[in-house]
């Protein structure tokens, strides 16, 4: 996995955070920053795809509007260039994550994912 990828990733989870923390109301996500901080971008990523259910963030940013998904982890790992950091059992997780509560997914999961998996 190229470094720089990796590294840029890290920035954009970081970035979440600060998003939701301008959503109506505010969203303070104090353990996802707490992960981040122990586990970098990708280790986060890959513990919170890796549990039975759904993270408490991901139900806060849905309990705010569905659309505000587009701020959770299983929406981002699924973006270009961050999906080729995941397995496909990851990019499969998050996109029934994302499935399950109706939230389109990112335009190209689509091209990447003509399977329907």
């Amino acid at each position: 996995m190229p470094q720089n990828l990796i590294d840029e990733f890290d920035q954009k989870m970081h970035g979440i955070y600060d998003s939701a923390l301008k959503l109506k109301p505010p969203y303070r996500a104090t353990y996802f920053l707490q992960m981040l901080g122990e586990n970098g971008g990708k280790g986060t990523a890959d513990r919170l795809l890796a549990t039975s259910k759904p993270s408490t963030g991901f139900t806060e940013l849905f309990l705010r509007g569905k659309q505000n998904l587009r701020l959770s982890v299983e929406y981002f790992v699924l973006c270009e260039p961050w999906r080729k950091l995941f397995t496909s059992e990851q990019l499969a997780v998050a996109r029934k994550r994302l499935r399950d509560v109706e939230c389109p997914l990112p335009p190209e999961d689509f091209a990447a994912n003509d399977s329907g998996a």
